[in-house]
């Protein structure tokens, strides 16, 4: 018997219940140990609302005179589903709209990578093929002299490296890596290297949703103790436990954030690995150059990575609220002009 089907049941199920039941956890939580005087209030608030055994007696007799309490099970299993799934929504996405938001450039991460031979190759190809383009493009439409003589005063060495070649950044290498990793996984999804890219980019999911969650969770710790704070009378006890609690979320953030980048990082190798044993056709032909063209292309394709390398510092970033939009809102909401918000 094949129980394949029945095991990814069981594993999607926990990845969809494991998610809302931490936040369940870990707001309820929080609301305990930074406010109990707040948690009382509320669980009280809750208590109230609980109607009483005449109205449960009376609601039970209509369910069953309609025939609605069969469906009962189906009913309350709905509302907690879609109660958990709100709830994992809140804490999630509500955590990826709070900065820092982590960013990457993946031609950033190329460079750092850029005495692969791979890398290389595609380089070479892509600023060869954009030269035999050019080529015959003055072929079949030569320049006039007018365009000659412009050319020639603007190049003093026409025949120098950077303007005999195709100029081609690493940001289109990483998309021809992408392109190869898409195409791969559409045509061989079976292979080994595509499964592993597959694992790969699963794993990247669970540390940047958790980074989230936990922006979330700082902030609602800020907010629950100020709410503490207005009713407890040992506000010292509620300061010291809100420092400590937003230390341990700090620490988790910081360490969740480290398994973010490994995993970006690991998702990249795996891109490249697949790009390597499944290239797009035209895009790995290092082979076909001769050795002058091979020694020319391999110079040039050193001195750009290294002038691009002087400015890229690292391949990720952590971005902030920008606050050009507010100005630029307030101005045209008032049409005054902020101080030092010229054009």
């Amino acid at each position: 018997m094949d129980f394949s089907g029945l095991v990814k049941g069981v594993q999607d199920f926990w990845d969809f219940i494991w998610p809302p039941i931490f936040c369940i956890v870990a707001l309820t939580g929080i609301l305990v140990y930074v406010a109990p005087q707040t948690f009382k209030v509320a669980l009280a608030k809750l208590t109230n609302l609980k109607p009483d055994d005449q109205r449960q007696v009376q609601f039970f007799k209509v369910a069953k005179r309609f025939g609605f309490d069969k469906l009962l099970p189906i009913i309350c299993a709905f509302f907690l589903i879609f109660f958990l799934d709100v709830v994992r929504n809140i804490v999630v996405m509500g955590g990826q709209a709070i900065p820092p938001v982590i960013s990457y450039t993946p031609s950033a991460m190329l460079l750092e990578h850029s005495n692969d031979s791979m890398i290389e190759c595609l380089w070479m190809t892509r600023s060869q093929a954009i030269h035999l383009q050019q080529e015959a493009a003055l072929k079949a439409a030569p320049p006039t002299p007018h365009e000659t003589e412009g050319a020639s005063q603007k190049d003093p060495a026409p025949f120098h490296l950077d303007t005999r070649y195709g100029f081609v950044t690493f940001e289109e290498i990483s998309q021809l890596i992408d392109a190869a990793a898409v195409e791969a996984s559409a045509q061989h999804k079976d292979a080994g290297p595509v499964k592993s890219l597959h694992y790969a980019e699963e794993d990247i999911n669970a540390p940047h949703m958790a980074f989230s969650a936990l922006k979330f969770l700082f902030l609602y710790t800020l907010v629950v103790s100020f709410i503490e704070l207005r009713r407890s009378t040992t506000r010292s006890r509620v300061v010291f436990r809100t420092i400590f609690l937003l230390a341990v979320i700090v620490v988790g953030m910081f360490g969740y954030f480290l398994r973010y980048l490994r995993a970006t990082e690991k998702v990249q190798e795996m891109k490249r690995y697949v790009a390597r044993a499944y290239p797009l056709s035209g895009t790995m032909n290092c082979e076909a150059l001769d050795d002058q063209t091979s020694l020319e292309l391999h110079n040039l394709y050193e001195g750009r990575a290294e002038r691009e390398s002087e400015w890229r510092r690292r391949w990720w970033s952590l971005r902030f609220p920008d606050t050009t939009i507010v100005k630029w809102s307030w101005e045209q909401v008032t049409g005054q002009r902020l101080p030092n918000s010229g054009r």
